[in-house]
């Protein structure tokens, strides 16, 4: 982690997420209190798998791999969080520690606020309350459908359904391929390195992608969705 670390202002932050939007003055200088945000660099763990939670993290600029660790060093990586999103909200109300381990594949400013305070807001303000439940249900969506992929498609259906996700304007509006390794790919597919590497060769012969580099283009998004489709 970067030494560097300061008190926020969150009365003048231009990075708030709807949900800040939703307080008034007083609970945002109660939030100012109770926060403070850290700078990250590239490559640096955010949060471990398994450690005490004390406190809710905010990305107030950053892009964030969201994984869970297993034996073996085979991960799965669950989730890609961007600026305005939140981190460990779930240790709020569950368990006291952080479920996944979250790395920062940019330089990222994180404000880590203490959980009570968010609890306190929560249980206060029912439209910023809304909101946290409004985000956090869109998220769990998005991790049914990954469990649905998972569990049911073989590996090009697996593959395509990553390629779609992270191609999707929410996500590749920072050039995401630019920031994973094919690993990372093949991590979200839970799929050899191996495997991923041959089969985004045989899209690119057959001209649904296109690689330079690191990056993908999708050159026939609706091929890519009938993969998906079948599985």
């Amino acid at each position: 982690m970067n030494d560097y670390s300061g008190s926020t202002n969150c009365l003048d932050c231009t990075r708030r997420s709807k949900c800040f939007k939703k307080l008034i003055p007083s609970e945002l200088e109660f939030i100012n209190q109770k926060s403070t945000q850290i700078q990250y660099r590239k490559g640096e763990n955010i949060c471990k798998q398994g450690a005490f939670a004390s406190y809710v993290l905010y990305i107030a600029d950053g892009l964030v791999k969201i994984y869970l660790e297993s034996q073996g060093n085979k991960n799965i990586n669950v989730t890609i969080s961007k600026t305005s999103e939140f981190i460990g909200l779930s240790a709020i109300f569950g368990d006291n520690i952080y479920n996944y381990s979250a790395l920062a594949l940019r330089d990222s400013s994180i404000c880590l606020i203490e959980k009570e305070s968010i609890k306190k807001l929560l249980l206060n303000n029912g439209t910023f309350a809304s909101e946290i439940i409004k985000w956090y249900c869109n998220k769990e969506i998005q991790l049914f459908n990954k469990i649905k992929s998972l569990g049911h498609k073989q590996m090009h259906g697996r593959l395509a359904d990553v390629l779609l996700y992270l191609s999707n304007d929410e996500i590749n509006q920072d050039s995401i391929f630019s920031y994973l390794s094919r690993k990372d790919i093949a991590d979200f597919a839970c799929i050899s390195t191996e495997s991923i590497v041959r089969l985004l060769t045989e899209l690119k012969n057959e001209n649904i992608i296109e690689m330079k580099g690191k990056k993908i283009k999708i050159l026939q998004m609706d091929l890519l969705k009938e993969i998906s489709r079948r599985g």
